[in-house]
């Protein structure tokens, strides 16, 4: 009982850190981009700006845009979940933990200074409705790659050899899965149901 206990407590206190971690770094991106110098500023509100202007004349909606974007989400997934079968992994997921904190909080800040509030809503968005799969996946990846690396490493402690047995890999493996599928769910949205509305809300505000 004491043991599973203790085994709670880590869990909770690793949770807690990473949250933590990942409000620090939209704190600390939001500061990174209100601290941006006039010349960059600039380049953003040009970038921002040909973009509201040509976005809604595109035509993204094709193969190429969602064979951009699976791959591109697939090849985080399948490196958090190989960074389970390492001893490091739980120090990576910290850093990827940061990293989206970071960019959440810079371009969300971006958006607010280059065209207000209404850039502001536009950044939420653009990561709706892709990112209600997309979070619960990386969220769900990163506490199981946790689980099994620490697992996998307690083991060896105690026995002087990674015991990785069959029960453990299937299992692991499934979670690859059920995240992949649901990755694809979430770029299927991304390419075919986000940029219409995009372009809704850029043709109903005048932004």
């Amino acid at each position: 009982m004491a043991h599973l206990l203790k085994k709670y407590k880590l869990k909770i206190n690793i949770f807690k850190i990473q949250f933590m971690l990942f409000m620090v770094a939209i704190v600390v991106g939001a500061i990174f981009a209100n601290r941006l110098s006039g010349n960059s500023l600039d380049e953003y509100k040009l970038w921002s700006g040909y973009f509201l202007t040509k976005f809604p004349e595109s035509q993204y909606l094709n193969i190429e845009l969602f064979k951009f974007i699976i791959w591109k989400r697939m090849k985080l997934i399948l490196g958090v979940w190989l960074l389970g079968f390492t001893f490091f992994e739980v120090a990576i997921n910290y850093l990827v933990v940061i990293y989206f904190g970071f960019s959440i909080g810079f371009l969300f800040s971006i958006g607010l200074i280059t065209n207000g509030f209404k850039g502001y809503l536009m950044y939420i968005i653009m990561l709706l409705p892709q990112y209600i799969f997309y979070v619960p996946v990386m969220v769900y990846l990163i506490i199981k790659s946790t689980k099994f690396c620490q697992n996998l490493y307690s083991r060896r402690s105690r026995s002087r050899g990674l015991n990785l047995n069959k029960q453990m890999l299937i299992e692991y493996f499934f979670v690859l899965v059920i995240c992949l599928i649901f990755t694809i769910v979430g770029s299927i949205v991304e390419t075919y149901i986000n940029p219409q509305l995009v372009k809704w809300y850029i043709s109903a505000i005048n932004l």
